[in-house]
């Protein structure tokens, strides 16, 4: 889960906290409101009968109780089932509960009202020893009121905090969170391949302005160590070729000596051979790191129209050559499928998976070569029946220099740098190469090209 996420759901579970902490203060108040009530009531039940004569009394000599009462409703049910007020509250005084003749209340309880202004009351009822029924009630407005002025102010000061929240989250955004998604969008891109994308500056004064200061530079530190890494490797391959060369030059000079010369020993002859071979594998060496050097730094600069179908059946008839005792098919559209890229770079990889396919496998392993389009890419396998590569080895196939020593079958490595220079072209163009493999089952290696050949791509970086 990302920093913004983990920001917001600590907002938003803070924010349900608030809610809860008001709904239980909201609650509190008006149970303590609705027991001030009850305890009102109880009172009165105490003593009922006392109290329906005293009202009784009071009100056929004229008197005024409910000064005494001004918020009590207190009826009688006589025998015949009818409520009759004996007094009502001085602010409604047409207020009827809703009780039934036959219902008993023993413990004050929440009623709606037949009429009057309160719509509910809390009421209890009480026998009276002359026959009939107490009722005793007491209006629940000023409680409801009460209760909705508190929900109404914890409603405006929860808006006002929720508010507050929003404000510092947009500012936690803006000045951290924002510039910290960026600068990992930015980094992913870099480490896919896109030097020339940098690090976004945040807002001066800033941890995550200093923390894109100190990625830009150690980002720049690092690209200048590569370069200088790359210009290294590209000036020491141009000045051992011709060293190399000269070596294998006399090897050959003194391997081809004239027959009137004298013979050349035996264990001179072997060390010979031994030194033009190794000075030939250190030349593919050489050829290869100035490869992969110029395709760092330069990537894929010739592009044109090429016909993948044309140069996969070429490759092919190539492979036959190299080896006409194997079976090397073809699996192409009926239409030419064009790409923009470089022809001869795009031969190289084929090249160089088909090669490995024939030194990796044993004699007479069926190879194929196939091209598949898609909506937006086209794919380019070679595919072997052979022994298959170990799980352990896949992840770091194309690492320059990584040879899968007990992989494969025939144990005749080469330098490790021929799956790197295909990675290098399929990323020059804008794609990938990718490989599926298991002991037993045979490999396959995917070049996926974009068909523009990542030249927008390339654009972009530029």
């Amino acid at each position: 889960m990302s920093l913004r996420r983990r920001v917001v759901l600590a907002v938003a579970t803070l924010i349900v906290l608030i809610v809860a902490a008001g709904g239980t203060v909201l609650g509190l108040h008006r149970s303590f409101l609705l027991d001030r009530l009850d305890a009102e009531l109880i009172a009165l039940s105490e003593n009922p009968r006392a109290l329906v004569a005293l009202a009784e009394r009071t009100d056929a000599a004229g008197g005024e109780l409910s000064g005494v009462f001004a918020d009590v409703y207190i009826g009688r049910i006589g025998p015949n089932g009818r409520l009759v007020t004996v007094i009502a509250p001085t602010q409604d005084p047409t207020l009827v509960p809703a009780v039934s003749p036959e219902e008993t209340i023993q413990a004050p309880s929440t009623r709606a009202t037949r009429t009057g202004q309160a719509r509910r009351v809390r009421v209890m009822t009480a026998p009276l020893r002359s026959g009939g029924t107490a009722v005793l009630a007491i209006s629940t407005t000023s409680v409801d009121q009460a209760t909705r002025r508190l929900a109404l102010t914890l409603g405006l000061a929860g808006l006002a905090v929720v508010i507050g929240l929003a404000f510092l989250l947009r500012w936690v955004d803006q000045l951290g969170l924002r510039p910290i998604a960026e600068m990992t969008s930015a980094a992913d891109a870099i480490a896919s391949g896109d030097t020339h994308r940098r690090i976004p500056a945040g807002k001066p004064g800033t941890e995550a302005a200093r923390l894109g200061s100190a990625l830009t530079t150690m980002i720049e530190a690092t690209q200048a160590s590569e370069d200088r890494l790359r210009r290294f490797v590209a000036d020491a391959s141009h000045e051992l070729r011709t060293p190399l060369t000269s070596i294998q030059g006399y090897a050959e000079l003194h391997l081809a000596a004239s027959p009137d010369a004298e013979p050349i020993p035996a264990g001179v002859t072997d060390a010979l051979g031994r030194i033009q071979a190794e000075s030939a594998r250190m030349r593919r060496i050489v050829d290869s790191l100035l490869d992969l050097a110029t395709l760092d730094e330069s990537g894929i600069e010739q592009r044109g129209p090429v016909d993948l179908k044309r140069i996969v059946e070429d490759v092919a008839s190539d492979l036959r050559v190299i080896a006409p005792d194997r079976e090397i098919t073809t699996h192409t559209p009926e239409q030419p499928t064009t790409i923009q890229g470089d022809r001869d770079r795009l031969v190289q990889a084929l090249m160089a998976l088909g090669a490995n396919a024939l030194r990796h496998t044993p004699k007479g392993c069926a190879v194929s070569l196939t091209v598949r389009p898609t909506e937006e890419l086209v794919l380019l396998e070679v595919a072997d029946a052979g022994p298959g590569i170990s799980a352990e080895h896949l992840p770091h196939l194309f690492e320059r220099f990584y040879r899968v020593d007990a992989g494969r079958s025939s144990g005749r490595g080469g330098s490790g740098l021929g799956l790197a220079i295909v990675d290098a072209i399929a990323r020059g163009h804008g794609g990938a190469v990718s490989v599926r493999s298991a002991p037993g089952v045979g490999s396959a290696f995917t070049i996926a090209v974009p068909r523009d050949g990542g030249a927008s791509r390339s654009r972009a970086s530029h």
